[in-house]
């Protein structure tokens, strides 16, 4: 049996999800572990390819792009491992980070999740934790993603707010507990609600900065337009503060939104109005759903 399920999803990324496979067999684990593909209705002979590379890989395919957590919590739904590891397909793994993050939430009973650090491509530092989002906490984690590219020195593990999903271990059984990632979100925010709820639950997410690997970011939309992932962005950061932050905090994001996008519509080209306009309409749209 194993220990450890590594859940990816995939979704017109082959390039790379292909290389995270590959850097996880590279790296060695000394724990059982077995290797979880969802794919999201990929188009770019994904799920032929993975399949023949990787034939002890569970490959789940779907008919449809099931977005971040709903594809995540098919995988994490036929896993057998005491411990899901949910990686995105653009990570990189560098040396065996599984054990032990395996071992941390092993000795350590209140930790719901433990994420390690995330770095650039060229070897920089990625912020990849902080506190619940705000208008005031947004506007710090732009400034500290803008400043902070030195590894910082301070690696003690620690309890933090929320962590990036790009990376995490979380137990089995507190995922369930959870019900898993919340479908609303489609992408983006669902890792803050996660942790929310995971603090709710009382327990905590853990940095663990010790161990690290290295994240692409944004594989799975390179070459695609922006404009859909600044969508989707902006309606789960509306759904993130719907559900977590105050009525006034709420109405503040939507006047900060709506200043910024009137103004954008000014200054954009024509092809990239269409993007700010849908914006503008689930800022103020009262449930903002993905259709």
């Amino acid at each position: 049996m194993p220990l450890v399920s590594i859940i990816v999803v995939n979704y017109d990324g082959k390039e790379q999800t292909i290389a995270c496979l590959q850097s996880l067999a590279v790296a060695k684990l000394s724990v059982p572990y077995e290797v979880i593909v969802v794919d999201n209705h990929s188009s770019d002979d994904s799920v032929a390819s993975l399949r023949a590379m990787f034939p002890s890989a569970r490959l789940l395919p779907q008919q449809e792009n099931l977005g971040f957590g709903k594809a995540n919590n098919l995988g994490a739904a036929s896993a057998n491992g005491e411990y899901l590891f949910f990686v995105n397909n653009d990570t990189l793994f560098t040396r065996d980070i599984v054990t032990p993050l395996c071992n941390f939430l092993s000795a350590h009973p209140e930790a719901g999740a433990a994420a390690p650090m995330l770095l650039n491509a060229d070897g920089t530092f990625q912020l990849s934790y902080g506190k619940y989002p705000s208008i005031l906490n947004e506007l710090r984690t732009i400034r500290d993603t803008a400043m902070l590219k030195q590894i910082p020195t301070d690696l003690v593990p620690r309890m933090v707010e929320w962590v990036s999903f790009a990376a995490v271990m979380i137990p089995r059984s507190r995922f369930a507990q959870l019900h898993g990632f919340d479908e609303a979100f489609f992408m983006y925010f669902e890792d803050v609600d996660f942790c929310h709820r995971l603090h709710d639950a009382g327990c905590a997410a853990y940095y663990c900065g010790e161990h690290s690997i290295i994240h692409i970011g944004g594989a799975s939309w390179s070459g695609k337009s922006s404009s859909p992932v600044k969508v989707e962005y902006r309606r789960s950061q509306m759904l993130y503060y719907r559900r977590h932050r105050s009525a006034a905090e709420l109405l503040a994001l939507r006047c900060y939104l709506t200043a910024k996008f009137v103004l954008m519509l000014f200054r954009i080209g024509r092809a990239r109005r269409p993007a700010a306009m849908e914006i503008l309409s689930l800022v103020w749209n009262r449930h903002a759903r993905r259709t």
